[in-house]
């Protein structure tokens, strides 16, 4: 129904990912810790504070990195489960959520975050519909705190045939540069989050996996044709956000690392 952890996290990152759920983010250690984030292609950084909230909307994309061991609860609740929670027709008006992952306070959020985590403590001794009741209570909070004023609908999540040709031509177009959600949803006007839903339900994968694919497989042409270039500037321009993103990337989409992709080429 939802995901609820405690957790000391030591420094390190996260890579690009597109989340089904909504998260947030509450910090309960002691001191600020650093970070810096690419929210659907926005670079930010700021501090992870103590007592200050982080969300991330579902369907964007975050990768981030934070300098310091953190001690934090995470949540996350899927759309479905926040039109079961504000009792909403599960087909028509789907609340739109905004991220908001710069440090910020929500007293009201905070005292139901951590009610929820004293009632999961303690083993649960009001019964489910206590904790349904914090949990409606959450999305409710959410809704108004986060919620962009938008409402979808069930057609809204469909992708037409020259949006998604649209699409994927500017991605094949822009490779090289550092693409953002919300320049490619204005392009189809959409908004980044029914982009990610109805991208996702026409293809299968979601945008960020189309971009890394399209850029692995143009890696493997700019390999063939330049078998001496450096694999860096390789990442470099087909527009990598990192040499470590391109090795991951490169080895989970061709099966193999770059360098004994291009060492294959030389028996051919």
């Amino acid at each position: 129904m939802y995901l609820f952890e405690r957790r000391v996290a030591v420094s390190g990152n996260l890579s690009a990912h597109t989340f089904d759920e909504h998260m947030f983010l509450l910090p309960v250690g002691n001191t600020a810790v650093p970070f810096h984030s690419l929210l659907n292609g926005r670079r930010l950084q700021g501090h992870i504070e103590p007592g200050r909230f982080r969300f991330l909307a579902a369907g964007d994309d975050l990768s981030t990195s934070w300098s310091a061991s953190m001690d934090s609860i995470l949540i996350g609740i899927h759309p479905n489960t926040m039109q079961q929670l504000l009792h909403a027709d599960p087909g028509h008006n789907r609340p739109e959520l905004v991220s908001r992952i710069a440090a910020h306070d929500n007293p009201v959020l905070m005292h139901l975050t951590l009610a929820l985590q004293a009632y999961l403590t303690v083993g649960n001794p009001a019964g489910r519909l206590f904790e349904s009741a914090l949990l409606s209570s959450m999305a409710a909070q959410l809704l108004a705190s986060y919620g962009s004023g938008r409402r979808g609908t069930a057609d809204r999540t469909m992708l037409q045939r020259w949006k998604l040709v649209r699409i994927q031509d500017y991605v094949r177009d822009h490779l090289r540069y550092a693409l953002t959600l919300g320049d490619v949803a204005a392009l189809v006007e959409m908004s980044p989050y029914q982009l990610c839903r109805s991208f996702r339900a026409a293809t299968g994968q979601t945008f960020w996996q189309h971009v890394l694919e399209r850029r692995v497989r143009y890696a493997m042409e700019r390999i063939a044709a330049r078998r001496a270039l450096p694999l860096s500037q390789v990442a470099h321009e087909c527009g990598f956000e990192s040499y470590s993103q391109f090795i991951a990337a490169f080895r989970r989409i061709a099966g193999c690392l770059p360098g004994e992709y291009r060492r294959t080429l030389g028996d051919r």
